[in-house]
């Protein structure tokens, strides 16, 4: 049963840890994420990002600790449960459905909380269609209404994978390095687009690129080693001299 505390904050974890065999993937994170805004997640590779994001997607399970979800505790809450309470997701490797048109897959994102049987209703399906139409055009993505997801271009296929995740209005957002693979006008267009979802729910995502997150995000969190290293603004994290140390020159270094 899940217990329920008020929490000003939107998602908390609390002493949160991950273990695989012998290996510490994750140790004592205390994570906080606001009700809006942009909160990027960095640190070097095996630093704990993707085990923290799937934590928080309820993709896996922690081997301690809770995670916190609008004052409810959601730590052994399934994906779908989740997704239902507000909490959408984006992959790095897109993962949409062969075979089907965009139109189609909006149709999908947006019954995932209807009923069944309004598949078979026809004034339920035509409620559907016209809200799905209504997705594509918020996110501009109504002229691939007809085309099918899978021979789109890779930045059309991270909007609406994005569009997707937010077909029943989620309140939290999680981005697995959203800018992987797209070219510089597209990645231009997603951050636009990230600021504007950020005005009005949590955005958390993970990127490599330190110069997007830096221009992008309201809060960073560096973690190193399973640990969060720092914590604050992207200035304060620009002038800490442990995350330099231990990441910001070492990503200088390889650029």
């Amino acid at each position: 049963m899940s217990r329920i505390v008020p929490l000003t904050s939107l998602l908390e974890t609390r002493a949160l840890e991950q273990r695989f065999g012998t290996f510490q993937a994750l140790s004592g994170v205390d994570l906080c994420v606001q009700r809006e805004g942009v909160h990027a997640l960095i640190g070097p590779n095996g630093a704990g990002k993707s085990t923290l994001m799937n934590l928080l997607a309820g993709a896996a399970r922690p081997t301690a600790g809770s995670v916190w979800f609008d004052g409810e505790e959601v730590t052994h809450t399934p994906v779908h449960q989740r997704a239902r309470m507000g909490i959408g997701r984006s992959y790095q490797v897109v993962k949409l459905f062969a075979g089907l048109t965009c139109g189609d897959a909006a149709e999908l994102a947006i019954q995932r909380d209807r009923p069944v049987l309004d598949w078979i209703r026809p004034s339920a399906r035509k409620e559907i269609r016209a809200a799905a139409r209504e997705l594509l055009a918020k996110h501009g993505l109504v002229e691939w209404e007809r085309h099918e997801t899978t021979v789109l271009a890779h930045g059309i296929q991270k909007r609406l994978e994005i569009a997707l995740a937010l077909a029943n209005s989620s309140r939290l957002l999680l981005l697995d390095e959203p800018m992987a693979g797209l070219a510089a006008h597209e990645r231009a267009e997603l951050a636009d687009l990230i600021r504007a979802l950020a005005q009005e729910r949590a955005v958390v995502f993970v990127e490599h690129d330190i110069d997007m997150v830096m221009a992008l995000a309201d809060r960073v969190t560096v973690l190193h080693n399973g640990r969060i290293l720092a914590e604050g603004t992207p200035a304060e994290i620009r002038s800490n001299a442990l995350v330099r140390e231990a990441y910001l020159h070492r990503e200088a270094v390889h650029a």
